[in-house]
């Protein structure tokens, strides 16, 4: 296998990773959808995440505030997280599918 195919499934691996982390962090802000001054978080950018180089963990930051906030100061948008986690899993159904191609691909070249 070449350094090139191994660096673009590791990239592929690494996507999931922080998708995987991502809709862990969607789903924690709809569990404290109803808790007071709850602020709603996200993960850091892939780009961001990719370009750590020692540290492979996923940074959690809170959510820039669009949709606003309740009257008890809670800013998480049931309407915008679910919007996140439906996006977010899409991304992830197709990062592994075009993962798991690239490995029958190299898996069928190399002869295994």
């Amino acid at each position: 296998m070449s350094d090139e195919s191994t660096s673009w499934l590791q990239t592929a691996s690494q996507r999931m990773n922080w998708l995987a982390e991502r809709q862990k962090v969607i789903a924690e802000n709809i569990a404290n959808s109803d808790t007071p001054n709850y602020k709603a978080r996200d993960v850091e950018s892939f780009e961001s995440y990719l370009s750590q180089q020692n540290d492979r963990s996923v940074a959690v930051r809170q959510a820039e505030n669009v949709w606003g906030s309740s009257m008890d100061n809670n800013t998480v948008v049931l309407e915008e997280q679910s919007l996140l986690a439906a996006s977010t899993s899409s991304q992830y159904r197709l990062a592994s599918k075009l993962y798991g191609k690239a490995y029958a691909m190299i898996s069928m070249v190399n002869g295994k």
